[in-house]
């Protein structure tokens, strides 16, 4: 029986205008316990698949204490798959129902625009990935534009420059992600853009270094008459840079956050932590912290979910919010390391691919969970 089927933006519109709807997950219930979608009002309910396939009845008699009178039932997987089986089960015991096509997976690269005002004719627009907590930018002068650590869903980078009169000709990573997959090569690729990275990013085996254009500290990214100077910031990683935009704002990859300073041990282990988060230290005090109090901190990650404005708090304001910036050097590396989250899921992996390997049609299959690249 065919079934509709809607995009992950239509339900993520959905959920956002408050419609009549409720969603229904199909994974198994260790899969949503780890990560599940935000239905912000909307009724929510998990039927793994199983149970649908096995007691037809029962799962709709389930849904239906929840999707009263005319609701819409929306049911999500992780790909689309299992929900459209289950939607077509559901459907012949009389629930109105749509699958999500792309499940998960496509739902977790909706990225949200919004612009985040410096005080310059430089136009920053940062994007977020709501559903993992990531956060890129465009960086926009004169026509042309740099885009900063993009998702894999580069149209988006694509439309927002266009939308403006602008071309994309450089894109930058702020270093070799662990948590997310990188759509920098992609992106550039697209647009015929400059690719940046660290040098030390190179270092450690990016297998595409011949199309890079290295940036390193001090140097400048030429976009119209934007100011955009690179700053080495390392701790999180040994190749982590920012950039500095008209001297206003400051893009820092992942070392300081809104909420939290970012973690140490996702390239250098455990038995490497405590260095490198002496260095993170050191970065964070005598390179970020050093820069004016009124320099707007544009972070990399947040805790994920929908926001009405940019994440982007002064430096004074983030040094009222990190009680880490309070600690002194010692203290800082014992209590960084003290309290970190899991490594994000398959990370391993992720760093192999976003270094250059060979990846296979599952690639996207491994951004699952939120990102956990902070301390705490």
């Amino acid at each position: 029986m065919a079934v509709e089927e809607i995009t992950a933006q239509q339900l993520e519109s959905e959920i956002i205008r408050g419609q009549n709807i409720a969603i229904v997950d199909v994974r198994p219930a260790p899969d949503v316990t780890q990560w599940k979608i935000d239905p912000n009002d909307a009724p929510f309910i998990n039927v793994p698949a199983a149970s649908v396939a096995d007691d037809r009845d029962a799962a709709a008699a389930a849904i239906a204490s929840v999707a009263k009178d005319d609701t819409k039932v929306r049911i999500i997987c992780n790909r689309g798959r299992s929900s459209l089986r289950a939607a077509e089960a559901l459907s012949e015991q009389g629930l109105e129902c749509a699958s999500v096509t792309g499940g998960m997976i496509a739902w977790s690269r909706l990225l949200a625009l919004r612009p985040v005002e410096i005080g310059t004719d430089t136009t920053v627009i940062q994007f977020m990935r709501e559903a993992r907590g990531c956060l890129s930018y465009l960086v926009e002068a004169d026509g042309e534009a740099l885009v900063v650590d993009p998702a894999p869903s580069i149209e988006a980078y694509v439309a927002a420059a266009r939308s403006r009169g602008a071309q994309i000709t450089h894109v930058l990573d702020t270093h070799v992600h662990a948590d997310h997959l990188s759509g920098a090569r992609a992106l550039a690729e697209r647009e015929d853009a400059a690719l940046h990275l660290s040098g030390a990013a190179l270092r450690r085996g990016t297998q595409y270094a011949d199309r890079v254009q290295v940036v390193e500290d001090g140097d400048r990214i030429p976009v119209g008459t934007a100011d955009l100077r690179v700053l080495a910031l390392p701790g999180h990683t040994t190749d982590n840079i920012g950039v500095l935009v008209d001297g206003r704002a400051l893009i820092g990859g992942d070392s300081l956050f809104a909420d939290s300073v970012a973690r140490p041990d996702l390239e250098a282990g455990d038995e490497g932590a405590v260095d490198a988060a002496l260095t993170l230290y050191d970065t964070l005090q005598e390179r970020i912290m050093s820069l004016d109090d009124e320099t707007i901190l544009l972070p990399c990650h947040y805790p994920g979910g929908r926001r009405d404005g940019p994440v982007a708090p002064t430096l004074a304001e983030a040094r009222r919010s990190v009680e880490f910036l309070a600690l002194n050097r010692d203290a800082f590396a014992a209590e960084s390391i003290a309290e970190m989250p899991p490594r994000p899921a398959n990370y391993l992996n992720i760093i192999a691919v976003n270094l250059g390997a060979e990846s296979g049609p599952d690639v996207a299959g491994l951004e699952v969970g939120s990102n956990s690249c902070a301390a705490r």
